[in-house]
């Protein structure tokens, strides 16, 4: 019985070490320049702006920018759908900016989503999914709430 609980430990242990530079290396990207200027786009420019018709309703120059912002945010989806990035520190960190941004974005993924159905994509519904999976899981486990749950979280209430 001891054996199995050791191996299960390290296992567990082993995956932790796996995990962390990857955490580490996503919420490092999300503090950069290039995603900090994407998310205030995103947040102040699109905002409140018609997205009906998709990523040709954002102007030109912003473009790559939201893409990269909304491939950043499906990626981190792919990543914590499939179990390989646990969903609480994704959301106690960047919960609120995933909520914020699809909020606005929303538009322009369906969007999206209907033009590659009228051309015939054989998936079109999974443009952006990932991203809009993870908003609902966010949703689900908010990010003040997954921070507080933290096992190490002692910062007092205001």
């Amino acid at each position: 019985m001891t054996t199995v609980l050791v191996s299960l430990r390290q296992l567990a242990l082993a995956r932790h070490a796996n995990t962390l530079p990857a955490v580490v290396g996503l919420f490092q990207e999300h503090r950069g320049a290039d995603l900090a200027r994407a998310r205030h786009i995103v947040v102040s420019e699109l905002n409140g702006r018609d997205l009906s018709g998709g990523l040709d309703a954002v102007p030109e120059e912003q473009r790559q920018l939201v893409l990269d912002l909304c491939w950043f945010y499906d990626n981190i989806g792919a990543l914590v759908a499939h179990g390989v990035v646990p969903l609480a520190p994704v959301s106690g960190y960047l919960g609120g900016s995933v909520i914020e941004t699809w909020k606005i974005i929303r538009p322009m993924a369906l969007a999206e989503r209907t033009k590659r159905r009228q051309l015939g994509f054989r998936d079109p519904e999974r443009w952006q999914a990932y991203y809009e999976n993870l908003y609902r899981l966010v949703l689900e486990a908010p990010p003040e709430k997954a921070r507080t749950a933290a096992a190490k979280w002692h910062r007092p209430s205001a």
